[in-house]
């Protein structure tokens, strides 16, 4: 398994990138509930009902947690918090909750820790992680070439 990209060009005028080249990740498809469920009946000793069960509590408490201003961490999963996004005024007393607060977000991070040699920070979700590039577009934007497994790039 290996997450696929493919190559775009930016298109968006006056930006530092203008015309450059980058990886943009192609999503497969959901992987839902119910998937997860079968999934981890068949590599434990509990059934659908009993994960569906966790989860939906596992929801209630998280959400109330977040709401509650709390940073919710799920272990290895990572931590969940929520920030508000507003706009900025000139003084404090011209703020007003009303006007100003545009929304509220829900942050992740997933877990993560310093290398001690390269301080860099390591996550395990990412850490063993292949890619793989599906296409590569021409200049003129258009699928030039495809690319089998292991990157070796051949003609249409």
């Amino acid at each position: 398994m290996s997450l696929k990209f493919t190559l775009r060009q930016n298109k968006i005028r006056g930006g530092k990138g203008y015309g450059k080249w980058y990886a943009h990740t192609l999503r497969g498809s959901e992987l839902t509930l119910d998937e997860i469920e079968q999934r981890i009946q068949a590599s434990c000793s509990v059934t659908r009902a009993d994960v569906r069960a966790v989860v939906t509590a596992l929801q209630d408490v998280v959400a109330d947690g977040l709401k509650s201003g709390h940073v919710v961490s799920l272990g290895e999963l990572g931590k969940f918090y929520l920030s508000i996004r507003s706009e900025s005024v000139d003084s404090p007393d011209d703020f007003c909750v009303k006007d100003h607060v545009k929304g509220v977000e829900c942050n992740y991070i997933p877990l993560g820790h310093r290398n001690q040699l390269s301080h860099r920070i390591v996550r395990p979700f990412t850490e063993d992680c292949r890619v793989e590039q599906v296409s590569v577009y021409d200049e003129t934007g258009h699928i030039g070439k495809r690319v089998r497994r292991g990157g070796k790039v051949r003609r249409k």
